[in-house]
């Protein structure tokens, strides 16, 4: 009877991804395009990066929603809509201040970042107005909180009725 006899099978060594290249084991040519990762000379791993702000922390973006504060360049701007004539309108808010226009290309409201100016298109409606000074129309009534009285202009600018003291 024959007897069986092992022997050992070599198995050629090959290198763990990112080991420095051994010059005792040939290498094939990779093709072009493949990339392998860098390896430095003692033959460590790669520093692992851990990121530490995740975008889902931040906004929900399965329900829209805005999650944490989110802080804006001083020369950021947001744009809410997008204007198309005889479609929608938008809102622009930016250092300068805020705008809106209407389907109609037309500016529903204005505040001046800089003045503190306001323009209103439509009806402005509150509960209670503080003010100093009220110019109605074309400045023909003029209501000055200040002073306690109304003045009502004529057409040339001449006061015809006051009331309060003069």
């Amino acid at each position: 009877m024959t007897e069986k006899i092992y022997t050992p099978e070599v198995i050629q060594e090959n290198p763990f991804p990112g080991d420095p290249l051994l010059p005792r084991v040939p290498q094939p040519k990779s093709p072009a395009g493949t990339y392998t990762p860098k390896a430095d000379a003692e033959g460590r791993f790669p520093t692992r990066k851990i990121a530490v702000e995740l975008l889902g922390q931040a906004l929900n973006t399965k329900s829209k929603k805005i999650l944490q504060e989110f802080q804006f360049t001083p020369s950021g701007a947001i744009q809410v809509g997008d204007y198309k004539k005889g479609v929608t309108g938008d809102l622009r808010i930016s250092p300068n201040g805020i705008t809106a226009r209407d389907i109609a290309g037309l500016t529903t409201f204005a505040i001046d970042g800089t003045t503190g100016d306001a323009v209103f298109k439509g009806t402005i409606q509150t509960g209670a107005l503080i003010s100093g000074l009220v110019d109605v129309g074309d400045n023909s009534i003029v209501i000055d909180g200040e002073s306690k009285r109304m003045v009502f202009y004529d057409d040339s600018g001449i006061p015809v009725i006051v009331i309060g003291e003069a």
